[in-house]
């Protein structure tokens, strides 16, 4: 039987939800949960990367004690958030949340300096102060060499 892993890493929560195909229909089975919060480091709202990544190996090895190894894997986060990272792929910085303050105000000073209609039509997305682009422009001076190099 061909197996199927989507991993959903919530806000809150993450699962890893087992699917295969049966009589046409999809049967999805929860095999692995686990929580997910937010650690405060120098004053910003931060993801445990590690932590995550290690609640991830664990949903895996869980398919290997179920016998029931997929066949592909899909991983669903939250669409906003990034993490820098160096030539030798080493995280730079915090992994800050789109939770965190350090947006506020920042979308309304890059609209005035490159435009609503502007920005608008470079990403075609609502205007919410969490988005990537007022991250990466919150972005301290320290790692703006880094973000730029995107």
């Amino acid at each position: 039987m061909n197996y199927f892993l989507a991993i959903d890493i919530g806000a809150s929560s993450g699962r890893h939800l087992l699917g295969h195909i049966e009589n046409e229909q999809i049967v999805l089975e929860e095999i692995y949960r686990f929580e997910n919060k937010l650690t405060s480091v120098d004053n910003q709202l931060c993801w445990e990367v590690d932590k995550l990544f290690s609640h991830i190996i664990k949903g895996l090895k869980q398919c290997v004690f179920l016998g029931k190894i997929p066949k592909s894997i899909g991983i669903d986060t939250w669409g906003v958030d990034f993490v820098l990272l160096d030539s030798d792929d080493n995280v730079i910085g915090n992994t800050v949340s789109y939770r965190d303050s350090r947006t506020k105000g920042v979308m309304n000073d890059v609209c005035d300096q490159v435009g609503h209609r502007e920005i608008y039509r470079k990403t075609g997305i609502q205007f919410m102060e969490f988005n990537t682009l007022y991250q990466m422009s919150s972005v301290d001076s320290k790692n703006k060499q880094a973000a730029c190099s995107f």
